[in-house]
Order: C-alpha cells, then sequence, then structure tokens
C-alpha cells in the first residue's frame, strides 16, 4: 500500500509475502481507534475464494499478520466498518474480526446482494427485498 509524500512522491511502505493464490478482494483501514495495536493501527486485508488474511502496518513499515480466517463460502466482498473487518457473501454468511475482542464470527444471515457502511454503521440489501441495519 503506497503512501503520498509530497516531497518525494509515492513510496512503498508494505510489501506483503508472496501468496499461494490470486488476489481478488482488497481492504485497507487506515487508522482503528483503541485496536489490537495500538491507536495508530493501519491494517490491509485480502481474500480469495474462501480464505481472508489480516495484517497490520507498523509506522515503519514492517507488518505482522493478525491472522487467517475461513468464511465457508466464496467471500464477495470485504471492507471495515469501524474497528471491525467485514466479510459478506451472497451465499447468505458473514464473518466479522473484531480489533478489540481480537474474535473471527461467522453468521448465516439472507443472502447479501449489496451494502454500504457509514462510519459504524452497516447496510445490507438482502435477495428477500429486505435492507438490514446493522
Amino acid at each position: 500500500s503506497p503512501r503520498m509524500k509530497e516531497t518525494s512522491g509515492w513510496q512503498q511502505v508494505f510489501s506483503s509475502p508472496r501468496l499461494e493464490w490470486v488476489i481478488e478482494r482488497v481492504a485497507l483501514n487506515a487508522k482503528v481507534l483503541g485496536g489490537a495495536l495500538g491507536d495508530h493501527d493501519k491494517m490491509v486485508a485480502v481474500a480469495s475464494c474462501t480464505e481472508i488474511i489480516l495484517w497490520a502496518l507498523q509506522a515503519d513499515g514492517n507488518g505482522s499478520e493478525i491472522g487467517v480466517f475461513h468464511l465457508g463460502v466464496p467471500v464477495e466482498a470485504i471492507f471495515f466498518v469501524g474497528n471491525q473487518l467485514i466479510a459478506t457473501s451472497h451465499a447468505g454468511k458473514i464473518g466479522v474480526w473484531n480489533a478489540v475482542t481480537k474474535h473471527w464470527q461467522i453468521q448465516d444471515v439472507v443472502p447479501i446482494n449489496s451494502y454500504d457502511a457509514a462510519g459504524t454503521f452497516l447496510l445490507l440489501g438482502c435477495n428477500n427485498g429486505s435492507i438490514y441495519y446493522v
């Protein structure tokens, strides 16, 4: 994830290990208040098929793997809402990793067709015609 420095242009600040699978989804969280590694965390997540890898990025450019998570069904989207990493699937599952509790949870829901997030709020548009506000 490059970052802009006004005097020198873009500079690489993190490079993940080479993965054995194609990266289909990527998400970046620039700041997590009260997160697992302090108040200035940067986290990046990648997903392929049913797996998600999450890293914490330090100010010195190093990264440490937080974990590898399995949704059990193909991941359609990954994104951050506040201090939580969310993974959704059209198959009707949602996975949540919380930076404070450091737990990964999977919940069965109605199949998800769309989503939007604002602050710590999440809207899910589902195939039964309902909108869920989380």
